[in-house]
């Protein structure tokens, strides 16, 4: 186990609560605004409890994706383009459609998720992946993303107790905070009386990337999962 005396929290990737009217779209904007890179990427996310297909612009992203599954990186002409979801299956089923802004030089996954009081409802939110300047060392980037419908606040802690994130509300985005590489434990539980939810076992690769996404139902039999990809901006090709 790490000694996390040294965890730090990045200050180049600080992104308020992310809404889906990406009210924070002008602070991602001033932060690439000297890049004339023309192109960004995609993927997507689905935390929803059916299998979907989804469709951008006349691009088909994903053909019956499953809860807690990811498409590949799309790469994509920064502008707006029109999304459709359908419940996989014939004949198809619509049942969202929307527009959403891709900025160019970012790497975006696009999470379909629940609405938390309206479980009928879903939307698509699109989470920006937050590159650090530089990593120090043999050290990780991590945040966590809380997903999860009808949850309460989370805290995130490992083993020897070092609290990595506390009070990740639903449609919360945490900072990334810089960890010593290597294997934990951590564990997932309610900020309000510390009970467990969910542990795992990690492996966290020097100078690498990596976003939490926590996601399920809090009342659900099926529980609650954390699901770790890499994250595009540790390969993808950027300005």
């Amino acid at each position: 186990m790490n000694n996390l005396n040294n965890v730090y929290n990045n200050p180049y990737s600080t992104y308020p609560q992310w809404k889906n009217n990406l009210d924070y779209k002008n602070q991602i904007y001033n932060q690439v605004s000297s890049c004339y890179c023309k192109k960004s990427y995609l993927r997507i996310l689905n935390t929803y409890d059916k299998a979907l297909d989804v469709q951008v612009n006349e691009i088909i992203m994903a053909e019956g994706l499953k809860r807690g599954g990811f498409t590949r990186y799309a790469q994509f002409t920064p502008g707006v383009y029109n999304v459709k979801i359908f419940e996989s299956g014939e004949p198809k089923k619509l049942i969202f459609e929307s527009a959403i802004d891709i900025e160019r030089n970012l790497v975006y996954t696009g999470a379909i998720a629940e609405d938390d009081r309206d479980p009928t409802d879903i939307s698509v939110l699109m989470i920006p992946e937050a590159k650090q300047k530089s990593i120090p060392g043999k050290m990780s980037a991590v945040r966590l993303i809380n997903l999860a419908s009808h949850a309460p606040d989370f805290e995130l802690a490992a083993s020897d107790k070092t609290i990595l994130f506390s009070g990740v509300n639903f449609g919360g985005a945490s900072n990334n905070v810089g960890i010593p590489s290597g294997r934990y434990t951590i564990t997932l539980r309610e900020k309000s009386n510390k009970k467990d939810v969910t542990t795992l076992n990690v492996d966290f690769a020097p100078r690498m990337h990596y976003t939490l996404f926590v996601s399920g139902k809090y009342c659900d039999d099926s529980g609650i999962d954390i699901i770790i990809p890499e994250d595009g901006v540790n390969y993808l090709e950027l300005c």
